[in-house]
């Protein structure tokens, strides 16, 4: 029984070496850690979003929560946020998939990282994104709300976005 618990420990051991070479060629990120209330938070706005409902929306971001889109710019208060996806949604139909790589907290603030691949349509047109996105979470009294949101564009569209990485729930 002793020798056989020694060679558990043995592949064990070798097996977490491994993975800790791959993790140290991959570079520094460690894997997804999720929180049941963001990933809620982050579905339900997903859910919203592509399903074009205003409210659920906006309710997902703070008074004060900024959108930096890939456009450029700053779009700073929800009321902003409002009139910006009040005009997306008027022209188009967006849908959007994410992939999210990491999401971690610390106290009242957190952040979720990770991969988008977007469609938008219109008249019959669409055009397909893909990139990076950065949510950071803030608790308020009413619970976990989107303070800042960050998209990039990934040059040449889905097929060139990065490596997409595990995923987190």
């Amino acid at each position: 029984m002793r020798a056989a618990g020694f060679a558990i420990v043995a592949v064990y051991g070798a097996a977490c070496g491994a993975a800790c070479g791959l993790v140290a060629c991959a570079g520094p990120q460690r894997p997804a850690v999720s929180t049941d209330e963001l990933v809620a938070l982050r579905d339900g706005w997903l859910r919203a979003f592509n399903a074009k409902q205003l409210e659920p929306v906006i309710a997902s971001y703070t008074i004060d929560a900024v959108v930096l889109p890939i456009t450029g710019g700053r779009i700073v208060s929800a009321a902003a946020i409002k009139t910006l996806y009040e005009r997306m949604y008027a022209r188009l139909t967006p849908h959007i998939e994410l992939t999210s790589h990491m999401v971690e907290r610390s106290g009242d603030l957190a952040y979720d990282s990770g991969d988008y691949v977007e469609n938008l349509s219109a008249d019959g047109n669409s055009v397909n994104l893909a990139g990076a996105y950065v949510f950071v979470y803030r608790r308020e009294p009413q619970g976990w709300r989107i303070v800042e949101q960050i998209w990039t564009e990934a040059s040449g569209g889905p097929g060139d976005a990065p490596d997409r990485g595990p995923r987190a729930p």
